[in-house]
């Protein structure tokens, strides 16, 4: 699925929402059905920095695609919410090529009014993450035009 195709998808799921509490709901459950990472990858760094919780987003770079791994601390059990905002940016930005994740308008949350509600060190958190993501996508996208580079991890 492209990252417009994704983001198409979540707009309707957030358009379905008849109370402003179901986007909360919707996070927390994505949140619990995340599969989260091995814990032998929750490393210091790849800790997000500014998140109020301890997020950790691992990049790994295929065949010119980049996969994403994300958990938070408390894997499954806490913070709901933050792992769910991260489920809800892998849902548009893993599996992607990194120059299409370049590309992609960062401003998408907002058009969903996703940012809206959020407690102001959820949004730096969530905009830490996205940042990362967005860090990530122009290493690779500079390791990949390089002969004989692109099939790491940092």
């Amino acid at each position: 699925m492209t990252i417009e195709e994704s983001q198409k998808e979540i707009k309707q799921i957030f358009a379905d929402f008849k109370e402003p509490d179901d986007k909360w709901k919707y996070l927390l459950k994505i949140a619990k059905e995340h599969e989260g990472m091995d814990e032998n990858l929750k490393q210091d760094k790849f800790i997000v920095k500014g998140c109020a919780a301890k997020m950790f987003l691992v990049p790994e770079y295929k065949n010119g695609i980049l996969f994403f791994y994300m958990d938070t601390e408390g894997g499954e059990s806490t913070p709901l919410l933050s792992r769910g905002l991260g489920t809800l940016a892998l849902k548009i930005y893993n599996c992607q090529k990194p120059a299409d994740i370049l590309a992609a308008k960062p401003d998408f949350f907002q058009e969903i009014g996703l940012q809206i509600g959020l407690t102001p060190t959820r949004a730096n958190g969530f905009a830490s993450l996205l940042k990362q993501i967005y860090m990530y996508a122009k290493v690779y996208s500079l390791m990949g035009e390089q002969p004989g580079r692109g099939e790491n991890s940092p």
